[in-house]
């Protein structure tokens, strides 16, 4: 199982991932202020306006059907609005994912040349041990 996962990261190409994530937190950011400018800009149905005149069953059942519309479009600005939250949410995880990332590859190098400078100082120390 562990290696499946190894292999799916070396597939992913990470230089495009990292070249990407400002462009996403970005456009997650702008996403979220649009979905909440335009949340607060809607116009409210007004319930005040004249209605024309129907017999009382039209007039319930048209009732009925605008407030059943009412509830809908109050459901999807809510969908909409925990959307943005989200994709907002992962763009600033995947910011941090990057980030990490980054500190991980310095990390890395830094190791690789400890690594190799031991290695060195070790087979200087074998030789002269071997020499003596």
């Amino acid at each position: 199982m562990a290696i499946g996962w190894i292999n799916a990261l070396r597939v992913i190409p990470w230089k495009d991932v990292l070249e990407a994530a400002p462009g996403m937190v970005k456009g997650a950011k702008r996403l979220f202020t649009t979905a909440k400018d335009e949340v607060n800009n809607q116009p409210m149905a007004d319930s005040s306006s004249t209605i024309v005149s129907f017999d009382a069953e039209g007039f319930a059942n048209l009732e009925n059907r605008v407030r059943h519309l009412q509830a809908q479009v109050a459901e999807l600005n809510s969908n909409h609005n925990s959307s943005a939250k989200l994709i907002k949410s992962l763009a600033e995880q995947n910011a941090h994912v990057v980030n990490v990332i980054e500190i991980l590859k310095v990390r890395t190098k830094i190791l690789i040349y400890a690594c190799a400078l031991l290695t060195i100082t070790l087979s200087v120390l074998i030789f002269l041990v071997v020499l003596k």
